[in-house]
Formats: structure tokens, sequence, C-alpha cells
């Protein structure tokens, strides 16, 4: 066997010996046909069918046992065959390891792959935000690369940047449209976002019929959708709580709409409270691709139903501007859809109702302000800041009752408003029912 430099690295290859570096003789003994073992200390071994045990190998014969491993030096490297001296005393030089791919030498290159294979490392390391810098330059240096457009919006979903993720993904599948991962990429993506077509079309374009769990995982969400669309259209409010919250725990947990719901549910149920803090955890998807915005929602453009109910919540709350800024939004969003145009309606009134009767109670007339008041309880009667407010001009003109009245209705909705609760106390207290008070 005679292969032993053919099975050298090119690296040990290309290590310079020197000019005085001597290549090592074989000599042969008259009697004896097998070569000798070189024991010398010269860099380069002999050709000759020595098998790793040092013994010599009969011509025709293959060495007993598997491949076994050799150290050289401090490393280890697995040999099958030729003439290896076998132990770390040898003075057989190992070649250096290459040294790894550095950040710095990465972002000073122009090769779009190795600063992606850098970016890959960092990702790998759990290093999201390094890794995005290493794939935007990347992308900075090929635009045209599928892959690392693909590799940037990994980066963006681990960061929490979905819509942003969404773009990058669509990109990728534009330059490359049969790029499989891009596309399975943009499936998980549309189904954080409560998007069953979207993803499920993408799933499809993926090509990755093996795995069935993201197809159960859309048809389950599919089925908690379809039930809560019910659900809210005869009013049980109870089972769209519900209903939500299962779409949410399947996978959307990235929907602004399935969250809005959430709220609305929260709203219709009086629970004002969890209403407000649920509608700060709406996600935020600006810049969304135009399929996520064009998607119906329980009939309506699914990027007005977040303003649509937001107009809600504010107005209950008795941020009338809010409320108002909110429904124009949604209006603008969705300009024809019936239930926007009737809470635009509604939160316009209220509002207007509720400025009317402020207005009428600094200026000392409060008989015409529980009449404007009044006015704007015929839009929303379950707005428990104008029975508050009602309940004030009832006490300013001695109508104790009445505003007891008042203020008991606005805590059947609001059990800690605390204004209606002192109010209530203050008329009871005139009528000296001081149990009540």
């Amino acid at each position: 066997m005679s292969n032993t430099l053919q099975q050298q690295s090119p690296e040990s290859k290309r290590l310079d010996l020197g000019s005085n570096a001597r290549r090592p003789c074989h000599r042969r003994s008259v009697s004896a046909g097998a070569p000798l073992i070189y024991s010398g200390g010269a860099t380069l071994l002999p050709s000759g069918n020595i098998c790793p045990s040092g013994k010599i190998l009969k011509p025709g014969l293959p060495s007993r046992g598997p491949n076994r491993t050799d150290v050289l030096g401090s490393g280890t490297v697995n040999y099958g065959r030729g003439s290896i001296v076998r132990g770390g005393s040898g003075n057989i030089p190992v070649p250096a390891a290459a040294p790894p791919l550095t950040v710095k030498r990465a972002m000073s290159g122009s090769d779009p792959e190795e600063v992606k294979r850098a970016g890959n490392e960092l990702y790998r390391g759990g290093n999201f935000v390094e890794a995005l810098a290493m794939y935007d330059r990347a992308v900075a240096i090929s635009p045209g690369n599928a892959a690392c457009r693909s590799n940037r919006a990994a980066a963006l979903t681990a960061l929490g940047r979905l819509a942003e993720a969404a773009r990058e993904c669509l990109e990728a599948v534009k330059l490359n449209p049969a790029y499989a991962r891009a596309h399975k990429r943009l499936a998980s993506l549309y189904l954080r976002f409560g998007q069953v077509e979207n993803s499920r079309r993408h799933l499809c374009l993926s090509g990755n019929q093996e795995d069935q769990s993201e197809e159960q995982k859309l048809v389950l969400l599919e089925k908690h959708l379809n039930r809560c669309a019910d659900a809210r259209k005869f009013g049980d409010w109870k089972r769209v709580l519900r209903e939500s919250e299962a779409a949410i725990a399947v996978g959307a947990d990235f929907s602004p709409q399935i969250v809005a719901c959430k709220v609305e549910a929260y709203l219709k149920l009086h629970q004002l409270e969890d209403a407000d803090s649920s509608l700060l955890n709406v996600p935020k998807l600006e810049g969304c691709p135009p399929a996520c915005s064009q998607t119906k929602f329980f009939g309506m453009v699914g990027e007005a139903y977040v303003p649509f109910v937001c107009a809600q919540v504010e107005m209950a709350l008795g941020r009338f501007e809010n409320a108002v800024a909110a429904a124009e939004k949604a209006s603008m969003l969705d300009y024809g859809n019936v239930e926007v145009g009737r809470i635009v309606n509604v939160v316009k009134m209220v509002a207007r109702a509720r400025s009317r009767g402020n207005e009428l109670f600094s200026s000392g007339m409060f008989s015409e302000a529980c009449s404007a008041y009044g006015e704007g309880l015929k839009y929303d009667n379950s707005n428990h800041v104008l029975y508050c407010n009602r309940a004030i001009c009832w006490s300013k003109l001695g109508l104790w009752e009445q505003s007891v009245q008042d203020c008991s209705q606005a805590l059947n909705i609001q059990p800690n408003y605390t204004k209606a609760l002192f109010r209530r106390a203050a008329s009871n207290t005139k009528m000296h029912d001081l149990v009540a008070a």
C-alpha cells in the first residue's frame, strides 16, 4: 500500500520543509523482500505495505479488523489504511485547524455566502441581533439571494418582528418561487397571524406533505374561528371568549383580530378592566403584507376590525375623543361595512351628547344637562360614564332617588366605578338612608 502521501491533507502537502530537508532512503536487505519500518525523524513517511500495528503484510492479503483511530500529535483523525505510525510521540506534524469564521472577517468581506454562514453561526448561538446584522449585510451585497432573505426572516421572527419577517419571506419566494423553506416559514407566520387560507396555500407550495402537524393546527384553528363567528352572531359572548382563547392556544398567538375578538367579548360581558388590559396586548403588525390586511374577519376587512373594537372600548371607558378617532379609522379601512358604519354613528352621537352635557353642567343648567346625557344613553344604554354624569345632575337638582338609580345603573355595568359609589353614598345620605350610605 503506497498511498500515504495521497491521504495527507492539502495543508500538509503545502508545508515548507526547508532547503536542507532530506528525503529518507529505503533500503532492503538482500535476504528480505518486504520493506523495513522507517524509524527516523523525517517528516515524510515511506511507502509500503505497513499496517497500523507495524506488522508487515503479505502481498495480496487485506488487513484484519476495522478501521482504528490514530493519534497524530495532539489531534485525532480516523485513517482506514496506509503507512501510519501509531502513538502521539512521533515527529509527524499535524496541520493546524482552520480558524473559525469571525464576525469581523465576514463584515469586511464581500462574499454573501461567507457572511450568511457567519450569520448562521450567530443564529445557532442565539445571538439573533448580531445574526440579523450579518443577514442584512448579505442581503445588501446580494439582494437577489433568496436564501439570505429567508435567513433574515428567521432572525426577524426570533426577535418578534413578524410582519417584517413575512415581507422577507415573500421577497424570497418572489425571487425563487420554488424555494420550499421560505414557503414553510410563510405558512408558520400566517398561522400565527390567524390567516388560515394564506397559511394553507404556502404550506402546499412548500411541498412538505410528510409533516401533517401544521395542517392539523390549521384545521383546528379554522374550527375555533367558525365557532367564534357563530357565537358572536348570536351574542353568546362567553363562548366567543372561550373560542378566541382556544384559537390563540392553537398557535394564532400573533393575530390582532383574534386578540381583538377576545377584547370585544370582555367588553360585552362588562369586564371593562380585562378589556382595557387586553387591548394593550393586541399585536402590532404595521407594514404587514397585503394578504393580511385584505383578509375578511367577521365579514369586515381584517385591518378594520381592531379599531372597530378599540372604538367601543374607548367609549365604554369614557375616552370619547379616542373612541371617535378609532371609529373613523375603522370607517376609512372598511367604509361600506354595516357594523362599522353603525359604530361610527353611535360613537359620534354619544361623544356629542357627553360634550354637550358637560357644557350645560358647567353653565349650571343641570336639567338641560340631564337631557343631554339622556340623549347619549339612547345610543349607548350601557355607558356607565353617562349614567354617573346624569346622576350628578340629579343630585344638583335635589332629586336624590333618581341619582341613586343612575349610580346603581352605572355600578351594574362597572362594579368598581369609584365615582358612582361615592355619588350614590352621598345621595343616600341626603335621603337619611345611612345604612345604604
